[in-house]
């Protein structure tokens, strides 16, 4: 778990650095808040195009050889964003990392299957998202304090941001390569007893019969699993727009200029921080009461709330707060989401219902981040853009409520296993 944390929240960092990148960068290479989303835009389409091409090269080479070819290719590509001169450019660039970073989520979550019986898979998978906000806590410090290098040696600080992020992920890959056990039999932690009881639990599971293509698309093509899907792009749209968007958010906030940096970063790891503490609390009692619907609308209502607060709070302190309480809102309802939308899967084609409802989402990081450069651009602030995923989210909670009532009254509380 420490190593798939530790990957993915370098991977994070290196997505989503060029929010802080984009506080001198936009200026210098003359882009609008609408060709910046466009940059962003152009990556998350490329990484969902490549991303089942990726995963099949790593079912076909292994974790212990493709996980390293992925992580050193987006590290040199995040390290290229350094040479971006205009959009173009920085189109094609963000492009690559996008096909470099392609297939590195699932890679991660098929790895830890290999690691985790199903009984403990959803426990790990959340502590494992509790990477995406912590990786901001510590990128938004950290970028912060690159930035200011600006000059240093004649180059700008948004470039030394993408050349020194850059080369986490290419030496974390070389230790990966030398010392990630792929799977139990390695593990030295382990006696030999332990290793057996594990991996033939594991390869019980695996031989649970499957069902054929034609099964599995009926049994997810059905209404409470595409409503549910949509409420996920809704949800995503949230978490997104805090992973791109919160540098600048947070600058036009508090009325910083672009030389404070590092006020900004440190400013920025405070939502993500709670965030982390919130998702963990919130799904503790949602295990603990057994509820699920209640706490997912819970949460998604706090984060429209959040989102509401910054625009129509007049103070800067008090606009931040908002900021908070939508990300705790947002990460958590990307957390316990998973404990609601599973239900309506049959459990003998989860893993191609998750997919497909993971693929909605993606749809949420490709449109979004050019949607709000637009409104941006049109209305000079962030405001139309909150009120755009305040909004998304209010869809989301009707379709849910709607779904999940309906399914109630059907007697379809749960997928047939």
């Amino acid at each position: 778990m420490p190593w798939c944390t530790l990957i993915y929240v370098i991977a994070y960092i290196d997505r989503v650095n060029v929010g802080f990148a984009a506080l001198s960068m936009n200026k210098e290479l003359g882009l609008t808040a609408t060709t910046f989303g466009i940059a962003n835009t152009v990556l998350f389409v490329l990484y969902t195009v490549f991303e089942v091409p990726s995963s099949l090269l790593l079912m076909r080479y292994g974790i212990r050889r493709w996980l390293p070819t992925i992580m050193i290719g987006w590290g040199i590509a995040s390290a290229c964003t350094m040479f971006a001169v205009g959009p173009y450019s920085l189109y094609s660039l963000r492009g690559i990392v996008g096909i470099a970073e392609a297939g590195l989520l699932p890679g991660l979550l098929y790895f830890l299957s290999r690691w985790f019986p199903t009984a403990q898979r959803a426990k790990a998978t959340s502590m494992f998202l509790a990477s995406l906000p912590l990786a901001l806590v510590i990128g938004g410090p950290l970028s912060g304090a690159i930035m200011t290098l600006d000059g240093w040696l004649g180059l700008s600080g948004w470039r030394w941001l993408f050349l020194l992020e850059g080369l986490p992920p290419i030496l974390m890959g070389v230790c990966v390569f030398l010392w990630l056990p792929s799977q139990p039999s390695e593990a030295r932690w382990l006696t030999d007893e332990e290793k057996a009881a594990l991996q033939s639990r594991l390869d019980d599971e695996r031989l649970q019969p499957k069902k054929s293509g034609d099964r599995a698309w009926k049994d997810i093509l059905n209404a409470p699993v595409i409503v549910l899907a949509i409420s996920y792009f809704c949800i995503i749209a949230t978490v997104n727009t805090i992973g791109v968007w919160i540098p600048q958010i947070v600058k036009e906030l508090i009325g910083a200029d672009a030389s404070q940096t590092f006020l900004i970063g440190m400013i920025t790891a405070v939502p993500p921080l709670f965030a982390i503490v919130g998702m963990q609390l919130v799904s503790w009692n949602s295990d603990r009461t057994k509820e699920r619907v209640g706490h997912l609308i819970g949460v998604m209502s706090l984060a429209a709330l959040g989102w509401a607060l910054l625009v129509v709070l007049s103070v800067p302190s008090a606009k931040l707060a908002g900021l908070v309480v939508c990300t705790v809102g947002g990460y958590s309802a990307m957390a316990i989401f998973w404990t609601v939308g599973t239900k309506y899967i049959p459990h003998r084609t989860q893993a191609v219902g998750m997919a497909a409802i993971q693929s909605v989402g993606n749809i949420a990081s490709i449109t979004s981040p050019t949607i709000i450069g637009v409104l941006r651009d049109s209305t000079h602030n962030f405001y139309a853009g909150a009120w755009y995923t305040a909004g998304l989210l209010c869809i989301g909670i009707v379709l849910i409520l709607g779904v999940t009532m309906s399914a109630g009254k059907a007697g379809l509380t749960a997928a047939p296993k």
